[in-house]
């Protein structure tokens, strides 16, 4: 252990640097983190490249198959889903965890990328300022860990999409570019139609979650740093 006269003694290129990280968003006001660079251990090994957070639709409901195990299949990539059934920004969904518990628990893999994908669990909130409030707190966690963040918006099964639907994925848009984080707009046109769902529209069918496979891997193959 260093003593308290050696640590005084240390040359000033010994002092942590300190690093102001600041997110101002025009609908929540902003959060500023202050972050210790150079930890004295290394950084653990990465053992996921990529952790996935997002709600019913990507944990799946009735189906045998979720489309983060699919986009592992077909991209070769290691990925970890976190997702629960009804999870949100600001709904806690199963278990009450929103998006935020999410990036905490796939934070503890050590993933360089974490994908964060909005659902209809957030619809009730829509214009209530919860979602923005979320998005910032859980977009801020992962950009203060030095990992990567992307952002899906919420898909649906018809059109015109619920002007409910189109004030979630918006929100959603507006803190992610106000974080400079990419976002993909699910909506236009909505990935899924009625036949690709499940009878009672809780979520898609195998063949709706492996369309979703295909369109996250399109987009992630441009975004994802290797």
């Amino acid at each position: 252990m260093v003593s308290r006269k050696a640590a005084l003694g240390a040359p000033r290129s010994g002092v942590v640097l300190l690093v102001a990280v600041a997110l101002v968003s025009a609908l929540v006001g902003g959060s500023v983190f202050v972050v210790t660079a150079a930890p004295a251990d290394p950084q653990p090994e990465r053992s996921v490249s990529i952790a996935v957070v997002g709600g019913s639709y990507t944990a799946g409901t009735n189906s045998d198959a979720v489309w983060p195990t699919l986009l592992a299949q077909r991209t070769g990539w290691p990925i970890a889903n976190f997702a629960l059934p009804g999870a949100g920004f600001a709904a806690d969904g199963r278990g009450g965890h929103t998006f935020s518990h999410q990036v905490d628990r796939a934070q503890a893999a050590h993933p360089r990328t974490i994908v964060i994908v909005g659902g209809l669990g957030d619809e009730q909130f829509a214009w209530s300022g919860r979602i923005s409030a979320g998005a910032i707190d859980a977009i801020n966690k992962i950009k203060v860990a030095g990992q990567q963040a992307l952002v899906i918006g919420p898909t649906y099964y018809e059109t015109p999409v619920p002007a409910s639907v189109r004030a979630v994925s918006d929100e959603i848009h507006k803190v992610a570019d106000v974080a400079g984080v990419p976002f993909l707009d699910a909506l236009n046109p909505p990935w899924l139609t009625a036949d690709l769902m499940q009878p009672d529209l809780s979520g898609p069918t195998d063949q709706g979650q492996s369309v979703i496979a295909d369109k996250v891997a399109a987009w992630l193959r441009n975004e994802v740093a290797e």
